[in-house]
């Protein structure tokens, strides 16, 4: 397709689509004032940034995108949620500042991490060379097999750092009556 004597192609016409999906779902996770529905919007979010990687050629980033972020943490915020019976009161005033100071120190930074990029000494002599030796089957042999003990014990430890937060988070009821 050539537009204004640029061609693009659908594999970019995609990449945009999944770009603006992220930005729009970003944007709603940040705005929307009602907790449960921003998880939800942020658990997109961070689907849509699978998309991404796989479209960037990075088919274990995709898949360790969603399944631990989309799957997992997206997961633990809403059950830190559900469990927590915890609302928070916010004034007119901190309602109607935190969003702009938010806002300008999220463009400061922004401003600070591209001018820190764009200057970097990888990105100026960055060639196309493609994964040294990372590719999908190197390290699932490495986690599956060379490395499984420590795989495993990772999760049998943030298995229990789960059912710890549930613990504290849950309130006794026999305490209050």
């Amino acid at each position: 397709m050539n537009i204004c004597g640029l061609i693009i192609t659908g594999y970019q016409i995609v990449f945009l689509i999944l770009a603006a999906l992220t930005l729009l779902f970003g944007l709603c996770a940040a705005l929307v004032p009602n907790v449960l529905k921003s998880a939800l919007f942020l658990g997109l979010t961070l689907f849509f940034v699978g998309g991404m990687f796989a479209m960037l050629n990075a088919p274990f980033l995709a898949v360790v995108q969603v399944m631990v972020y989309v799957g997992a943490v997206t997961t633990l915020i809403v059950l830190a949620i559900l469990v927590s019976n915890r609302v928070m009161k916010v004034g007119l005033v901190d309602a109607l500042t935190n969003p702009f100071l938010a806002g300008a120190g999220a463009g400061v930074l922004f401003l600070f991490l591209t001018v820190v990029v764009a200057n970097s000494l990888w990105v100026k002599e960055a060639t196309n060379v493609g994964p040294a030796g990372f590719t999908t089957d190197n390290i699932a042999t490495a986690l599956l097999q060379t490395h499984v003990f420590p795989f495993e014990l990772v999760s049998v430890i943030l298995l229990g750092a789960l059912v710890a937060a549930v613990v504290l988070a849950k309130e006794d009821k026999e305490d209050k009556e």
